[in-house]
């Protein structure tokens, strides 16, 4: 939009800047006398001695001035301005039509801030969820039913939470939750609200409501102390849970706590994850929550084929690793195959980020463990 503007709309507003400068210079100096103003000289030296507060021009005197200025324009200094104005607002208008035969972007590509060479790179890490694997969005339900149960049974919720169901129109990524508060938000680059994106349970807040209870769009540095993020893919089935929880109680008329809220539902969530229920889920019926990808053993043999190191890091167990790898890769490998051989390591629980920070040493087995007689300095 800038782009469209600049040619019109800046010109107009740089010429009548030059226009209105001279006439404000011409108002300061009315508070001035010209008392002592050398004639025919080379420089005048005005005096404050006459009046020591500046005048107040009246709205007429304004407004007379304002005259004056489109006085001063010539009939061909108009013209061109509305040339250049009328110039600006046709490219304004063709923006939609420019946008529509602008070529499509590949839905499922790489899209990089810098250039790289990927020839010189000899080594290539993976993750395995939601990298070598992707889900579908049943998998957001198997998440959120599962917490939900957890919030019932173990935390005591009431049992008509189990009558929630997992609704993917309504989370994004990328969310704020304020656990002073109770609201989720989306937040711009400058860390101010979207106004179409504030939520207290299910309900939108308007502006005014936004207002109300934060005084500004802007989330300054102590709010934002309360805010958790939600940012990745795991956490659809948890801004909605929250986003349900607090619409439930709203609801019921009931006071809570919404930094309990926060604590609990993101207990329950991790705990279905870490306790093997969310990969026992998936696991039992792999085509329902794994979606397959018939250029991924390509991809991977074509890197093999170039002499390149391959790993894979993941957080999660191997038996939920090997049984997900066999399903999708189960139809282009052979029988004596094995999607292990694709990689010249394989890392299951790494416990990232603690992987990268951590100074403990791999371990392989069981390490048997004794007292020593004695330490030896070197």
């Amino acid at each position: 939009l800038s782009l469209f503007w600049s040619e019109g709309a800046i010109f107009a507003m740089a010429t009548l800047r030059r226009l209105i400068i001279p006439f404000r210079s011409s108002l300061l100096r009315t508070s001035y006398s010209h008392y002592g103003c050398k004639e025919g000289g080379g420089y005048r030296r005005c005096s404050s001695i006459a009046s020591s507060e500046p005048k107040v021009l009246k709205f007429e005197d304004q407004e007379k001035l304002l005259a004056n200025a489109k006085d001063s324009l010539s009939e061909e200094e108009i013209s061109k301005i509305r040339e250049e104005y009328n110039a600006a607002k046709e490219k304004f208008l063709m923006i939609p039509d420019a946008l529509k035969q602008m070529p499509k972007m590949n839905p499922k590509g790489i899209y990089v801030n810098k250039n790289v060479r990927l020839d010189s790179i000899q080594v290539y890490g993976f993750d395995y969820d939601y990298t070598l694997a992707h889900y579908s969005s049943n998998l957001q339900c198997l998440i959120y039913d599962l917490a939900k149960q957890h919030l019932v049974n173990e935390f005591k919720y009431p049992d008509t939470c189990l009558e929630f169901k997992y609704d993917p129109s309504f989370p994004i990524r990328g969310l704020y939750y304020d656990k002073s508060k109770g609201c989720l938000m989306k937040l711009d680059f400058f860390g101010s609200i979207e106004l179409d994106g504030c939520y207290y349970g299910r309900r939108k807040l308007s502006r005014e409501e936004i207002d109300e209870m934060y005084g500004t769009r802007h989330i300054g540095r102590d709010q934002a102390r309360e805010l958790v993020c939600l940012m990745d893919f795991f956490c659809f089935s948890e801004a909605c849970l929250i986003a349900d929880i607090v619409q439930h109680f709203v609801d019921a008329k009931l006071e809570f706590d919404a930094r309990y809220v926060y604590e609990d539902v993101n207990r329950a969530i991790q705990y279905v994850h870490n306790s093997g229920l969310v990969h026992r889920g998936i696991l039992a019926d792999p085509p329902r929550y794994l979606v397959k990808n018939d250029q991924l053993l390509r991809f991977l043999r074509m890197l093999k084929d170039k002499g390149k190191k391959l790993f894979l890091l993941t957080n999660s167990p191997f038996y939920f690793v090997d049984g997900g790898m066999r399903f999708m890769l189960q139809d282009s490998l052979g029988q004596q195959d094995s999607w292990k051989e694709l990689f010249d390591v394989v890392i299951a629980k790494a416990n990232k980020p603690e992987f990268y920070k951590s100074d403990h040493p791999f371990r392989f087995g069981s390490l048997p463990l004794s007292s020593l007689p004695s330490f030896h300095c070197i």
